[in-house]
């Protein structure tokens, strides 16, 4: 009789951790802070996470054109203003107004662009199949397997084309094309997770980029799966105690773990 894996458990968010920095992992796994204090960006991508999951509301009941559409999203926007500090209280807590209301003021921005690449999709691709795509049959929903050793939460689920897929929002930047390779590997990721649960193939996933309201269908290769497997074991590794050699680029900078990270600091100083 097979027995439980005793390896670490692992989270989707985990291998989405590890492509962005492998050590970003290890410090989590030992209880740092990931996430830097509230500002005005988080704020802002916070409130477009938000006002994207009332669009299938929105393209439902609104008469399809931009000015339409640009007052239903502002309307919608003022509502999810109102509602974050009850959606997320602690994280909220103390928070300044003053910040509160430029994280609005920069989500408020984004609008007419949004509001114009809603209406190119609806017109290419037409109301019933976007509507289809954007709308969640089940929204964070918990997904695990025990064989893969796996767990996580896509932003929703939503039934394209008669099959159920995974969607995750994406509050970042967009590329001119396509998905960038770490959302390619997020997708991959839960994809497997849905697989295992329902037993049947998944072969795309949605990803959204809400600051564009651009929606993007990526379909899964092999080479993906191949490497969530991979990242999934290295990660076990790395919260089994390993210690990823360092790698260095422009983002350092901005890394909230740079102080415990240098050679020299008195964390690493327990490790080299």
């Amino acid at each position: 009789m097979p027995t439980e894996s005793t390896n670490p458990e692992i989270n989707v968010s985990d291998i989405v951790l590890y492509i962005n920095c492998p050590r970003k992992v290890y410090f989590v796994s030992r209880g740092f802070e990931l996430l830097p204090e509230i500002n005005a960006l988080r704020l802002e991508r916070m409130l477009l996470k938000e006002l994207s999951l009332t669009y299938p509301e929105i393209v439902k009941e609104c008469s399809l054109n931009a000015d339409n559409l640009c007052k239903e999203l502002e309307i919608s926007l003022a509502q999810t203003y109102r509602d974050l500090p009850i959606m997320f209280p602690r994280e909220l807590a103390g928070i300044a107004k003053e910040i509160l209301d430029e994280g609005e003021v920069r989500a408020r921005a984004k609008i007419p662009e949004i509001a114009a690449n809603l209406l190119s999709a609806l017109e290419e691709y037409g109301k019933d199949p976007m509507l289809a795509a954007l709308t969640p049959v089940k929204t964070e929903p918990f997904l695990s397997s025990g064989k893969l050793n796996l767990k996580g939460v896509p932003s929703k689920l939503v039934c394209f084309e008669g099959t159920q897929v995974p969607s995750i929002i994406k509050s970042g930047n967009c590329p001119e094309q396509g998905v960038w390779a770490s959302d390619r590997i997020h997708a991959a990721a839960l994809i497997l997770l849905l697989e295992a649960e329902n037993g049947k193939e998944v072969p795309f996933a949605f990803v959204e980029y809400v600051s564009f309201g651009l929606l993007r269908k990526v379909i899964i290769r092999s080479s993906d799966r191949r490497e969530v497997l991979q990242i999934g074991r290295n990660v076990e590794k790395i919260k089994a105690g390993f210690m990823p050699g360092r790698k260095e680029d422009k983002s350092c900078k901005e890394c909230n773990f740079l102080e415990h990270c240098i050679p020299g600091s008195s964390l690493m100083s327990k490790f080299f």
